[in-house]
Order: structure tokens, then sequence, then C-alpha cells
């Protein structure tokens, strides 16, 4: 049975395997890559130290060595996507006026032509919110462990990004990390709840 749940120790392999084999790494040996592989009847079993990050045909390129790493990072990347998302539908304080909006297909498109790791989540106001409450939020989501990014800014009359609302967090809530995606997204609801609650409390002033 295919488990719901993001296999980080495979995340965490194949993310290493694919970069030890790319960009700067292009020109490194398999072995200096920490890259092994056992042939199975008709095929390779790719491991990066002791875990196996793929299965390739007999006969292969680097290149689709490197698509085969993504496409199955792809998979994990998408269960932890969906951990975090669920936790913030279930657990995030967004107001009426404003929407929460999951980038998934557009980061795994990176994920899969560029080797992005990240999956890009924001909170933004609709029209029909008053100036004076308006918010912006962005989270970086890293997909090769749990951690994040987070900003989050007043918006100006004119869009433009205003106070900074986590100002006063510490570098740990700014930059959360977590032992599971289900634990990040907790940690990113309770930054961004008291950082919302500072802007969009009705009884603010509005800004000038």
């Amino acid at each position: 049975m295919i488990s719901a749940r993001p296999n980080l120790a495979y995340l965490k392999a194949a993310w290493a395997a694919h970069a030890g084999i790319s960009a700067e790494n292009c020109r490194q040996t398999y072995e200096e890559a920490g890259i092994s592989f056992e042939r199975v009847n008709h095929s390779w079993i790719v491991r990066k130290d002791d875990t196996q990050v793929s299965t390739m045909p007999l006969r292969y390129t680097r290149q689709e060595l490197r698509m085969g790493f993504l496409g199955r990072i792809e998979m994990e990347a998408r269960k932890a996507a969906a951990e975090i998302e669920g936790v913030l539908l279930r657990d995030l304080d967004i107001p009426d006026d404003h929407l929460l909006v999951v980038e998934l297909e557009e980061s795994m498109r990176h994920l899969r032509r560029k080797g992005a790791r990240a999956l890009a989540i924001f909170i933004v106001p609709t029209a029909s919110a008053e100036l004076s409450r308006r918010a912006c939020v962005q989270i970086q989501a890293f997909l090769d462990a749990p951690r994040a990014c987070l900003f989050a800014h007043r918006l100006d009359a004119e869009g433009y990004a205003g106070a900074n609302l986590l100002a006063g967090c510490s570098k740990r809530e700014r930059h959360p990390r977590a032992s599971s995606y289900v634990e990040l997204g907790q940690q990113i609801v309770a930054t961004l709840n008291t950082a919302l609650e500072q802007c969009l409390d009705a009884t603010h002033e509005p800004m000038q």
C-alpha cells in the first residue's frame, strides 16, 4: 500500500543524489556523488549512500537519471504539499476578504524543469478588502525537508508592501524547521495567525 505521508528519508537522499550530478557537480562521478548501482534482472537499483532513490533500465543517460530522481521526488513532494495545505486550511485564520493561494502545479513545473525545491503559498486580499485591513503573506515551503521561510506585510493604498508584520518574530518563527510537514504547518499557523490578527483587527487604525 502506498503511504499518503511523504517519505522524508527518501526526499533527503534523492535531492542529495540529484544535486550530486547537477549544476556545478555535473562532471562529478557517481562514486564521488555517493551514488551506487546494483543490477537486478533487467534494471539497476540506484542508491544514494544506503537509500534507494531510483530504478533505471540497463541503458540510460545521465540526464534520464536526473529526471528519474525528479519524477519520484515530485510524488513525495505532492504528499508534503498536501500535508501543509491541509493544516493551513484547517487552522489558519484567514479573513473572509483574503484568499489562500497554493501554487502547487506551478511549483511542480519548476521542480521538474529546474529542480526547484520550494512550494509557493500566498495569502492575498480580495478586491473587496478594506484598504486599511489588507495584508500579503508569502510562504516558501521547502520540499527537501520540513522547513520554510515566511514573509508578511501590510499593504498600502497602492498595493505596495508596508509594515513588516513579522518584525517582532524570532528567526526561528520566520524560518521554521520541523520534524514533519504537519508540524511545519502548525508552526506556520501559529506565527501567521498572530500576524494576521495584528494587521486585520477591525480596531486597528487605518494607514495614512
